[in-house]
């Protein structure tokens, strides 16, 4: 006999191109279909809302009355969700080992078999629309059958009004909230794109054919949703991934909604350039759309590598005359382009960006705006499937292919050469040199002055935001960070030398630290000290896989001892104001690192003065003479505690500065100083550390002023040993899955 079955879907909170949107209309249908049979008790869960809310996902997964569920399917929409997806199926199987679990999305449908596999914590995946396979699983269940190992589908809706209305009381836990946590509301009206752009990855559904709800019936979609949601201050995201490829329905469609007069701020939704007419564009404006276009590249020849377009000859005119009839009937519009696309190479991103420039600078100004996306490789994708043609026609690599089982998504599904013209460093350089100060000049241009006109310019804001150096640093970051995990630190140090834009964004973060590295040393903002922290790269002096963090006013471990690091900018600040290091002057940098702080000195006492470096460490000696070298700075391996060691000269420097914790200056420093010589150190004072100004005077008294408490790595005596590291070691990559609680 049949049971009820309880079914969870869950949705993990995506952080792709359905971020910040509320509705997960993919669920609540498929909550729909199931709870319509009559024998199922569906629940959604949005853990994007749920986290905010504070609730722990044991919680989710126990269910309201702690019995948990029979099924719970979880939504892993992109190939971002695949290893969070997995850990939470993962925490699901140990806490309820004979729950069936089911994956579906793009990438289960673009890679079934893993998740099928006999590590894998799922019991069964379905490839494309889920309607059918899942009911399959349900009736298997009711039936007292489990589901092994198994990939259900494709099995594709052929007439979309055959599913009953969505209903929308599946989300009626997020009602309350959804708008303090969402930016705007979807819904579904299609589905399927038959077009076959290279970088796309619909085809992993395996059914494109464009189907749509009847005009009346999509109508009523939007009618139901505003009813349960009120979307008055809403803006509404038709999901599709084409709107509206049949014209008759099209234009049916866009005059019923202008007659149903729907108190949305704005309707927003993605239409191909090839599609749209002039018509079409006045319906749009009636019906109160704002309209998304994939336009992809300004270069025509890169749009035939992309496949966009049958119609290439008149594509890029196409857009042309869309905008400035989007201008006339002020619709507001937004164009997308990839750079970075395999291909690409520096002539065609400039004639891109010469294209674009003519198309949003416009003497009369412009309803759109521009978005700009890095090349992302995605599986099921033609290029995915084609990779060896790419890198056979263009010298294209893809460095990490399967870049979704490495727990660095964000970075490492854009790690991709374009073409043997124009590496990653290359294109994110020339990405940001040629489209930056366009998208600086958008807003400028931007003359929409229609309904929902803040929401486009925060887009036109976050999209300036994304090329802002906060931005940029990270992935410089993971590019150096993974080309020492990929045992090529060396390589990436001599490119980091080398790397100007990485100079350029870190210095500029630098310069917005200035007031309060001076606030926290005490010092007016025009001390030289503040314009030598701004221009000496402090990245050259970190781990590889500490690039971001060397533009944050914090120590920096150099080592996985605890005994060396770079000190914070603010700690460096102090003790060379303390010293009144000036042009000319001779300093000793004790227990120097990595070689920063020597740098930053050389910077102050400038050609005329001399800085020598003293590292008990050899293997950092060796790091430092690279950037020290160059700038004339004597570096050598000494023990600090034994002048007898130090090189010819150094006892005479009249300024010394200390990068360890002493308990007190050693007498050995006392008998081979001159009198006058200056010594600033972090000395103990009580058991508390303190920076220390101290002077050696003739009668060999200490002259000491005490300055504030700090913190300071340890002497050491002897110079580490070395460790060999591990090829593990060599290869280990960072874990970026969540901590699920």
């Amino acid at each position: 006999m049949s049971r009820r079955v309880r079914v969870l879907l869950l949705w993990p909170g995506c952080e792709g191109a359905a971020a910040g949107n509320f509705g997960v209309p993919q669920l609540v249908l498929l909550g729909t279909v199931l709870r319509a049979r009559g024998d199922v008790d569906v629940e959604i869960r949005d853990l994007a809302i749920e986290r905010r809310l504070g609730t722990r996902l044991p919680e989710i997964l126990d269910g309201d009355d702690r019995r948990g569920y029979d099924i719970i399917a979880i939504s892993v929409y992109s190939s971002f969700d695949h290893l969070p997806c997995e850990a939470i199926a993962q925490l699901a199987r140990e806490r309820w080992p004979d729950v069936v679990l089911v994956a579906g999305g793009y990438h289960p449908s673009a890679r079934p078999l893993p998740y099928v596999s006999e590590q894998s914590p799922f019991d069964a995946v379905v490839v494309g629309e889920g309607e059918r396979p899942l009911s399959t699983i349900v009736d298997a269940v009711a039936g007292g059958q489990r589901p092994r190992k198994q990939v259900l589908g494709p099995e594709a809706i052929e007439h979309l009004d055959t599913l009953p209305p969505s209903d929308w009381s599946l989300l009626a836990r997020y009602r309350d909230v959804a708008r303090r946590y969402a930016s705007q509301a979807q819904v579904y009206l299609s589905r399927g794109c038959p077009f076959d752009c290279a970088f796309c990855m619909e085809r992993a559904k395996r059914e494109v054919s464009w189907r749509s709800l009847s005009v009346e019936r999509a109508l009523d979609e939007i009618d139901n949703l505003h009813q349960f949601l009120d979307l008055r201050s809403w803006t509404l995201y038709f999901g599709d991934a084409l709107f509206g490829m049949n014209k008759r329905w099209r234009r049916a469609f866009l005059e019923g909604l202008a007659r149903r007069n729907i108190p949305v701020d704005k309707f927003w939704l993605l239409i191909r350039v090839d599609l749209v007419d002039d018509e079409d564009l006045r319906l749009f404006g009636a019906a109160n759309c704002g309209l998304g276009f994939g336009l992809e590249s300004g270069d025509p020849g890169l749009l035939s590598i992309i496949r966009k377009s049958g119609r290439l000859d008149d594509y890029l005119d196409r857009m042309e005359h869309i905008a400035e009839r989007a201008r006339e009937h002020q619709v507001p519009w937004g164009a997308n382009v990839i750079c970075g696309h395999p291909g690409e190479t520096p002539a065609t991103m400039e004639r891109s960006a010469a294209y674009l420039r003519k198309l949003f600078l416009r003497p009369r100004g412009t309803t759109g705006f521009l978005s700009v996306d890095p090349f992302r490789l995605y599986p099921g994708s033609p290029i995915d499937a084609e990779r060896g043609v790419y890198e056979q026609r263009f010298g294209t690599r893809f460095h990490r292919p399967h870049w979704w089982d490495d727990g660095d998504p964000e970075f490492l599904s854009e790690w991709v050469d374009p073409s043997d013209e124009l590496d990653w460093i290359g294109r994110e350089s020339l990405q940001h040199r040629l489209l930056t100060p366009i998208l600086a000049e958008v807003e400028d241009h931007f003359v929409y002055r229609g309904s929902a006109r803040d929401y486009f310019s925060r887009a036109i804001g976050d999209q300036l935001a994304y090329a802002s150096p906060a931005a940029r640093l990270p992935a410089f970051e993971r590019y150096y960070a993974w080309h020492g995990y990929l045992g090529r630190r060396a390589r990436a140090q001599r490119q980091r030398r080398e790397h100007v834009a990485l100079a350029e964004v870190a210095r500029d973060r630098r310069s917005q630290l200035l007031e309060s590295v001076a606030q926290l040393a005490a010092l007016p903002t025009d001390h030289p000290i503040l314009r030598a922290i701004e221009l000496v790269p402090r990245e050259r002096f970190v781990p590889v896989e500490s690039v971001e963090d060397s533009t944050r006013d914090i120590p920096i471990a150099l080592d996985d001892s605890g005994l060396a690091t770079v000190s914070a900018m603010h700690a460096y600040a102090a003790s060379f104001a303390a010293l009144d290091v000036h042009a000319g002057d001779g300093v000793l940098d004790v227990g120097s690192g990595s070689g920063y702080g020597a740098a930053l000195l050389r910077e102050l006492v400038g050609e005329a003065g001399q800085v020598v470096a003293i590292e008990i460490d050899p293997a950092l000696v060796a790091r430092a003479r690279v950037e020290l070298d160059p700038l004339g700075v004597e570096c050598v391996a000494a023990n600090a505690l034994h002048p007898d060691t130090w090189p010819p000269g150094a006892t005479a420097l009249r300024k010394v500065t200390v990068g360890f914790a002493l308990e007190v200056i050693p007498i050995a420093w006392r008998e081979v100083m001159a009198p006058g010589t200056v010594v600033v150190a972090p000395l103990l004072r009580g058991d508390v550390l303190h920076l220390c100004r101290t002077v050696l005077t003739a009668s060999g008294e200490l002259d000491q002023t005490w300055l504030g408490a700090v913190r300071y790595v340890p002497t050491r005596t002897e110079a580490p040993k070395p460790v060999a590291a591990t090829r593990a070691d060599a290869r280990r990559a960072p874990a970026h899955l969540p901590v699920l609680r």
